[in-house]
């Protein structure tokens, strides 16, 4: 996230900065602009409640406009209370609703490939999260592991998220071929020799076994996992014999 920092802060403080002005106003008007400021805030908002809290301005700024101060006390007495409530009043509301009138409809479009980096960054760090986990039962306890079908990238309804581990030890030849980048026969090839060998203990394993170029598994690596083949175990399925007994 440090890649969008330094921009996001220059663009939140000058956001800041404006719209701190715009709620200032009131101050900087006298009251004046309070009125002008809560009409704007209401075509922004279109909400009727503000449209509502826009109705006192109104009369305050009629009051202090109409009273003269110099008439009376009276007038002095209304003018200055109308003037008060438009100033510290107004300011007060305007700066309680600057965020809600100042957010832009389109926020999420403004700069859609940052936030698709945003996104895959973070689901990038989900899966790798997941992963770990996952790897980490696989490591403890097999056989939960194997309930919980981690590393079954061929079967689509696993409740559990394992972060795209593969279990070389129990997907089917298509599933190898791809995520190892092996050929059709390569990959059949891999599982019957597992299927002989009674399963792999490591991706190192797997490499010397089957004789693969050295650094092919280094890309996938993480991804692996290697737990008990599930169809040595499995009744009425006999293991492969070495010979002729």
């Amino acid at each position: 996230m440090a890649d969008f920092g330094p921009f996001s802060r220059r663009e939140h403080l000058a956001r800041t900065l404006l719209t701190s002005l715009w709620a200032l106003i009131p101050v900087l008007t006298l009251g004046v602009g309070t009125l002008p400021l809560m009409i704007h805030a209401t075509v922004r908002t279109k909400s009727g409640a503000q449209a509502l809290a826009t109705v006192p301005y109104g009369v305050a700024t009629a009051l202090f406009l109409v009273f003269d101060p110099d008439v009376s006390a009276t007038n002095e007495t209304v003018f200055g209370v109308a003037m008060f409530f438009n100033i510290l009043v107004g300011t007060g509301h305007a700066f309680g609703i600057r965020s809600r009138v100042w957010k832009s409809p389109d926020a999420e479009l403004i700069r859609p490939l940052q936030h698709r980096q945003r996104a895959l960054l973070a689901a990038h760090r989900d899966e790798q999260a997941a992963r770990h986990t996952a790897r980490g039962i696989a490591a403890t306890d097999p056989h939960q592991a194997l309930e919980l079908r981690i590393g079954r990238a061929d079967l689509p309804d696993r409740a559990f998220p394992d972060g795209g581990l593969v279990d070389v030890n129990n997907v089917p030849a298509d599933v190898l071929a791809r995520h190892l980048t092996l050929s059709d026969e390569r990959a059949a090839q891999v599982v019957r020799t597992r299927a002989v060998v009674g399963g792999f203990a490591s991706a190192d394993d797997l490499s010397v076994t089957m004789d693969l170029p050295p650094r092919h598994l280094d890309a996938v690596a993480d991804r692996l996992v290697f737990l008990p083949p599930q169809e040595a175990t499995n009744p009425g399925r006999e293991r492969p014999s070495d010979g002729p007994s």
